[in-house]
């Protein structure tokens, strides 16, 4: 899911997205960029991501964490 994205919105290529691949060094990501992977991946799955956690969002590792979360809180019934 999240290598489809990246590389739907960003040109990179799935071998490149690893769980430990930091967004901004590794990937050449910026900061609107990220604003932006975190929409496409609330649009694209129906979810709302919590603020709190996309601060803390450095790494593929910490994405796919913070989508799961989201995923639970909206199998939970809470958004």
């Amino acid at each position: 899911m999240l290598c489809a994205t990246m590389q739907a919105e960003f040109g990179i290529e799935p071998s490149a997205v690893e769980l430990s691949a930091h967004l901004i060094d590794d990937l050449d990501l910026d900061s609107i960029d990220l604003v932006d992977l975190a929409v496409s991946l609330e649009q694209d799955r129906g979810i709302k991501l919590d603020e709190e956690e996309l601060k803390s969002v450095r790494t593929v590792g910490d994405a796919v964490n913070a989508v799961r979360a989201a995923l639970a809180r909206g199998a939970a019934g809470g958004r």
